[in-house]
């Protein structure tokens, strides 16, 4: 069942109507004396049958079949009309009568929905559902496809209310709680999308429940016309929904709702979620650097941290934010010192940072082009967190652009990779290895599905142009240290595209 899809028509008629020919010929013209006979005007005489008896609903049956019969061989193009938009309106006009003499069969309905959907006239068909469902509310096929034809004609929470009398039959179908999630506020109804949120996590109560809210809450914060207090209250609800077990779960949610509060101009809220997620989930550098970056603004900032620091237990993270403060200054020297020491204390202390901690480091001390220093933070980092898969391709990579312990980099980006297959970042340390093994065509397939996997990456497609140039595919080359360069303007492309006779495109200043 495919709630969302507003151009659906009921299967059985979309493989019966190739079937239509001399058959439906034939049904019509043996069922239209029957119709006749049902459409004389007058009232019946008091000897006649009672319109209800069992003979005169026959008879409605049979002239609704054969109406629905003429419409849909009219349909077809085997009448008498030519022209294809009359033929279209003709057919639709049987159909509504064949509906109007026998309301409650199945048969001419579906052919009326169906055609009435393909002529995006969905408010009708939706009018011609909820009518049918008036006299027979348990046909859960018709009051689906009133679900899909009242979105389809911008009534979303029309759609939402039968979504609704729909679970009441069924109430473990995830789909239609999903479906009447999103209904509801697509209908701008914010309350009732929450209590169904609430009432789907009850009924379900597992992972994809609770962190529901917090998927609304990204889609609220990244769509064209974001709208960060509705996210706020998903991120309100996730939080009230997460487990105490999840720091780390519950630790991003918080650094959501800080990014929440920045866009509604609410500061000191935003503040106070990014110390939150800090003392949720130690760990995280995201909100310390978020902080950090806030705090550079201060221009006594670095006295104050670090005065502060001397007070608060090593538990504290204003060391780190301290360390923020310093990158965010473009001063990596000081941030590397300021994090040692935090490490020193913390090792002191009987913990070993999280990994999140290493990668930090070992990207500042990266950055200050100490490969040797950089080496030495991940071997210490592996020991600790020997699965990490970022911290394995650090090190490839590390060893990669070095040209070095090529065999153990291939075996370690390896290990990365079956942890996370899909990375982008991973497929391109992966091909450069092989690349500097003297592997191109090797190389190649790993580094075309790195750049098709991130398209915005600028060493990626550097890297994939000198892969292709290798194998003599110098025109495409060119492409790639092209989109690069678009990119990020780097000296080492700039000369790439200028030695194959590009002119690199000049960049905005």
């Amino acid at each position: 069942m495919c709630i969302g899809d507003p151009d659906m028509k009921p299967i059985e008629l979309i493989a019966l109507r190739p079937l239509i020919g001399l058959g439906c010929a034939v049904l019509g013209a043996a069922l239209l004396p029957l119709l006749a006979g049902c459409l004389i005007s007058g009232a019946p005489h008091a000897s006649q049958t009672d319109p209800s008896t069992s003979e005169e609903a026959d008879a409605r049956r049979a002239g609704a079949l054969a109406l629905m019969a003429q419409g849909l061989l009219v349909e077809s193009g085997e009448g008498a009309e030519t022209n294809r938009a009359k033929a279209q309106a003709a057919a639709l006009t049987a159909f509504r009568q064949a509906v109007r003499l026998d309301p409650d069969g199945r048969e001419p309905l579906d052919v009326l929905l169906s055609a009435l959907a393909e002529r995006e006239q969905f408010a009708e068909g939706f009018a011609a559902a909820e009518n049918f469902l008036t006299r027979h509310p348990d046909d859960t096929a018709i009051r689906i496809e009133a679900v899909r034809l009242a979105e389809a004609a911008a009534r979303p929470l029309e759609a939402a209310r039968h979504c609704s009398l729909l679970m009441e039959i069924e109430p473990d179908n995830r789909e239609l709680a999903l479906a009447r999630i999103r209904l509801y506020f697509m209908a701008d109804c914010e309350n009732e999308a929450l209590e169904a949120m609430r009432a789907c996590h009850a009924r379900f109560h597992d992972r994809g429940s609770a962190v529901l809210p917090a998927h609304w809450a990204v889609h609220f914060l990244r769509e064209q016309e974001s709208n960060p207090a509705r996210a706020l209250r998903c991120v309100d609800l996730a939080l009230a929904q997460a487990d105490e077990e999840t720091p780390v779960w519950r630790g991003g949610l918080h650094a959501v709702a800080a990014e929440c509060h920045f866009s509604l101009a609410q500061t000191n809220d935003a503040l106070a979620s990014l110390h939150a997620a800090c003392r949720e989930d130690p760990g995280a550098t995201g909100p310390v650097l978020r902080l950090g970056a806030i705090w550079a603004a201060d221009p006594d900032a670095t006295n104050r941290l670090a005065a502060r620091a001397l007070r608060e237990p090593d538990t504290a993270p204003t060391r780190l934010i301290l360390a923020a403060v310093h990158q965010e200054q473009n001063n990596r020297p000081a941030a590397i010192a300021t994090l040692r020491e935090h490490y020193t204390r913390r090792l002191c202390a009987g913990y070993f940072p999280d990994e999140r901690f290493y990668l930090w480091l070992a990207g500042l001390t990266e950055a200050e082009k100490d490969a040797a220093g950089t080496e030495r933070i991940l071997r210490e980092a592996l020991t600790v967190h020997p699965t990490s898969d970022a911290l394995q391709n650090f090190l490839a990579y590390l060893w990669a652009e070095q040209d070095i312990h090529l065999d153990e980099a291939d075996r370690l980006v390896t290990e990365a990779l079956q942890a996370a297959p899909d990375n982008a970042a991973y497929l391109d340390t992966k091909g450069w290895i092989l690349f500097k093994k003297s592997r191109p065509y090797d190389a190649l397939q790993f580094l075309l599905k790195a750049a098709d996997l991130d398209r915005s990456e600028p060493v990626i497609l550097d890297h994939t142009g000198d892969v292709l140039q290798a194998v003599g595919r110098s025109a495409e080359a060119a492409a790639f240290w092209t989109r690069s360069h678009e990119i990020d303007p780097t000296p080492a492309v700039t000369e790439k595209l200028r030695r194959h006779g590009v002119a690199p495109k000049p960049t905005t200043p």
